[in-house]
């Protein structure tokens, strides 16, 4: 074989009670026969749970549980290129049911899947699933994936891989064919990606540039401002904004001057500009005052955490003292090595009467512990008076500038009574340019706010125009990289050789069966986009009625056996069938041996000697060149 291969060597099934169950198969054609109900669906259930299933056991789909507590794990020995696996599941065991034991290592689904591949020399790729331009995720092409072409179940006979997306079967067709590593390759990956990012900011861009003309509408609408909209221009109108502000500012400091000189006699406005400045100075110390006020209130109340502190310090000293007295009398009475009583009686004068040691010459250990002790309690004391003394000290203050700020409050409730007269002469004669001037000033506030924002979406502007440009720069080598790739696969030549496959089992079954297939030749077209399998000029499920289209998908995976042999392929050599109850509309002994005969013949040659096939059938009878195992025992259903 030009390309590793996998091979189904032992299929064994585990009962609670009882022995085990097992099948044996070999290299080249192994036909599975039987009565209905007689299991050859449900071993295949079993075989497809083995590879990979991420299911809870083999059988959980079954409205009735019976087979699932009958069988409490299942194994299979299997041959992948050079190296023989020996796969198990138990999910009769806790913690087990999503494990896949490989040699007695135990993996999840996914890692046992990339193991396969990585046996098999099938490149771990991921793929577009739909329009590559989505934004989502590209999913990994998994094994799972191509088993659906490898591996066909008995309710799947209506397309080359029943239920799965299109754009799946696409790309399980590239990686079977070798195109796959070409087409989804890591230069056409980050493409996609910054073609992605560069529509995205694109939008972005047109969108800001839409409501950037909306908004500048309103904002821009002098006569003079026309042109395209540009940070300079907006800066422009910006400036005028403020001029023409500053001028309003100064008409209403004239007017309001104007009115004040002809509303008081001169020596009412000297009184009024007198007052006005004394209510400035008095705000102004009332504001110090506040902020001196909070200053002291922070310090009183960090002195009296300082004064809690000093206190649970000496309320310690203190048990400290008294432990020292109750233990002072404590004395050894007995010898701590052998428990026997000793008497307070030294050996020789100035030693330890215990251990006959030289008594030290300082003070006793308990008089200097007592001295310790007096030390940190007048230490603590010290610092709690001056503490008390500060904290006496700062209640004056904040007393001091709690009396300020109430006379500095009552001399300026004293200045408002005497202003507010004045003020409303003042007052009655304001005119309406006044409020005519506050309008225009209170526009021009909200234009210029307008504009401040009107600034920011053309930076933004710029600034997308600027990602975009970057992007594009990136993007322009990397088109061309991945464009001469795909022009460097040969999709024709690759499609051929299925297509050979295909038509060469179609031609064995019509000469074994004359007019089995009296259809034209089939085709495939296939590009890094799509592909499309055809019999004659149409598409191949319109032009093929039931029976023929079985002969159609039986001819599917003849041709992609066939591609074990090429080199440049990723086709593992097995092919799994699970045949209908009735493939040709009829159920009678050797009627249906001529869909096999020419995989007999296939595996026969030199090239496909380490490929296999596994197919159910009701009888195969005279079959010959397949291994048989015939299944007996019926399984009924109570």
């Amino acid at each position: 074989m030009s390309t590793p291969t996998l091979r189904i060597m032992r299929v064994e099934r585990r009962k609670t009670v009882g022995a085990p169950e097992e099948l044996i198969f070999e290299d080249g054609v192994n036909v599975l026969v039987g009565r209905p109900n007689t299991g050859k669906t449900r071993w295949l259930q079993t075989l497809d749970f083995l590879l990979g299933d991420s299911g809870a056991n083999p059988f959980e789909s079954d409205i009735d549980e019976h087979l699932a507590i009958k069988y409490g794990g299942a194994s299979a020995i299997m041959r992948v290129a050079d190296d023989t696996l020996h796969v198990e599941r138990k999910w009769d065991e806790l913690g087990a049911k999503s494990k896949v034991f490989v040699n007695g290592v135990p993996m999840g689904s996914q890692d046992f899947q990339r193991l396969l591949l990585e046996k098999l020399n099938i490149p771990l790729l991921h793929f577009p699933k739909g329009s590559p331009y989505s934004g989502q995720t590209w999913p990994e092409l998994s094994f799972r994936m191509l088993l659906r072409h490898i591996f066909r179940q008995q309710r799947f006979w209506t397309d080359i891989a029943d239920k799965q997306p299109e754009g799946e079967q696409h790309a399980c067709l590239l990686q079977f064919l070798g195109l796959a590593e070409s087409v989804f390759s890591d230069e056409y990956g980050e493409l996609i990606r910054l073609k992605t990012e560069a529509a995205k900011l694109q939008a972005r861009r047109e969108q800001y540039e839409a409501t950037l003309q909306e908004l500048a509408g309103d904002v821009l609408a002098d006569a003079d401002f026309k042109g395209a909209i540009t940070i300079a221009r907006v800066v422009e109108a910006q400036k005028r904004l403020e001029d023409s502000a500053n001028e309003l500012r100064i008409r209403r400091t004239e007017i309001l001057e104007s009115i004040r000189t002809n509303s008081l006699p001169a020596s009412g406005r000297v009184r009024s500009q007198e007052l006005g400045e004394k209510r400035a100075s008095l705000v102004i110390g009332m504001e110090e005052l506040s902020k001196r006020a909070a200053g002291v209130t922070e310090r009183i109340a960090e002195m009296k955490a300082y004064q809690e502190t000093l206190n649970g310090e000496l309320e310690r000293l203190s048990r400290v003292s008294d432990a020292g007295e109750l233990l002072a009398d404590l004395r050894v009475t007995h010898c701590p090595a052998c428990d026997q009583s000793v008497t307070n009686k030294a050996s020789r004068p100035h030693s330890c009467f215990l251990c006959s040691q030289e008594l030290p010459d300082g003070p006793a250990i308990q008089e200097l512990g007592a001295a310790r002790l007096k030390f940190e309690s007048e230490r603590l004391n010290g610092e709690l008076a001056e503490a008390q003394q500060l904290l006496s000290l700062l209640h004056r203050d904040s007393k001091r500038i709690e009396v300020q700020l109430v006379d500095s409050k009552e001399t300026l409730k004293m200045v408002d009574n005497e202003l507010a007269p004045l003020r409303a002469a003042v007052s009655a004669l304001v005119s309406e340019q006044i409020s005519a001037t506050d309008m225009e000033l209170g526009e021009l506030n909200e234009r210029q706010r307008q504009l401040g924002r009107l600034k920011g979406a053309v930076e933004l502007g710029l600034k997308l125009g600027s990602e975009i440009t970057e992007i594009e720069k990136r993007i322009r080598p990397l088109d061309e990289t991945v464009s001469a790739m795909i022009r460097a696969t040969d999709f024709d030549d690759a499609s051929k050789v299925l297509a050979d496959g295909m038509n060469e089992y179609l031609h064995a079954i019509d000469r074994l069966k004359p007019g089995t297939w009296p259809h034209n030749d089939v085709s495939l077209d296939i590009s890094a986009n799509s592909f499309r399998f055809k019999v004659g000029s149409k598409k191949w499920q319109a032009a093929l009625g039931g029976t023929d289209s079985l002969y159609f998908l039986m001819a599917y995976h003849y041709g992609l056996l066939t591609l074990s042999a090429q080199a440049q392929c990723h086709y593992p050599g097995l092919v799994i069938l699970d045949m209908p109850a009735e493939f040709a509309g009829e159920l009678i002994e050797d009627k249906e041996n001529f869909i096999v005969q020419p995989f007999i013949e296939l595996l026969e040659r030199e090239e496909f000697a380490q490929a296999q096939m596994i197919i159910t059938g009701a009888s195969f009878a005279g079959l010959e060149g397949a291994a048989r195992r015939h299944l007996t025992e019926l399984h009924i259903s109570n």
